[in-house]
C-alpha cells in the first residue's frame, strides 16, 4: 500500500515540475545576481552625473547559469537600440532603474538585459515602467551603448502598472 501512495506522489511531483516548467516566473533584478554579486554592487563608484553621456560602464558578467531558458517576467525601463525610421523598434535594454544608460554609466553587465522582439512595436516612453516578458538566455551582448549579460526573446511588452 505505501509503494502505492509513495508511486503516486511521485508522479504528482514530476507532473507538477512538467506544468510549472512552462509557466512564466516573475523575476526580480536581484536574482540575475549570483552568490557574492551583492556585495560587490555595494563597492561600486557613485554615479557621477557630471558631463551628459560619460557611460563608463563597471560591473560583473558572473550570470546564474539556472535562469537560461527559463520563460521570465521582469519591470523595468525601456532603452531603445534599434529603431526603424517610422518609429518602431525591434531592440531595446531594459534596465532597472529611470535614467540608465540615457546620461550616467550603464547599470553594470548582470544587471541589464538585452531584449529582441521578433514582431516590431512602437517606441515606447522611456519615463514609463514596463512588464517585459519572454525566454531568458544567458547571453553577452556588447554594443556602443552598454554590455549585457542576459538576453531576451520578448513576447510581450506592457505598462506596468
Amino acid at each position: 500500500m505505501w509503494k502505492r501512495a509513495a508511486l503516486a506522489t511521485m508522479l504528482w511531483l514530476l507532473c507538477s515540475a512538467a506544468i510549472g516548467a512552462d509557466a512564466t516566473r516573475e523575476l526580480d533584478w536581484m536574482e540575475l545576481l549570483p552568490p557574492g554579486e551583492m556585495e560587490a554592487l555595494g563597492e561600486a563608484p557613485p554615479l557621477d552625473h557630471n558631463g551628459m553621456f560619460k557611460m563608463t560602464q563597471t560591473g560583473s558578467f558572473k550570470v546564474v547559469p539556472s535562469l537560461n531558458g527559463s520563460k521570465i517576467k521582469i519591470a523595468g525601463y525601456i532603452v531603445p537600440v534599434e529603431v526603424s525610421g517610422n518609429s518602431q523598434m525591434s531592440e531595446f535594454f531594459i534596465v532597472p532603474y529611470f535614467g540608465a544608460c540615457i546620461h550616467v554609466p550603464p547599470p553594470p553587465p548582470n544587471q541589464i538585459i538585452f531584449a529582441k522582439l521578433a514582431k516590431t512595436i512602437p517606441v515606447t516612453d522611456i519615463y514609463e515602467a514596463f512588464w517585459i516578458e519572454g525566454t531568458l538566455k544567458v547571453e553577452t551582448i556588447k554594443n556602443d551603448i552598454a554590455a549585457s549579460a542576459y538576453t531576451l526573446d520578448a513576447s510581450k511588452v506592457s505598462v506596468w502598472e
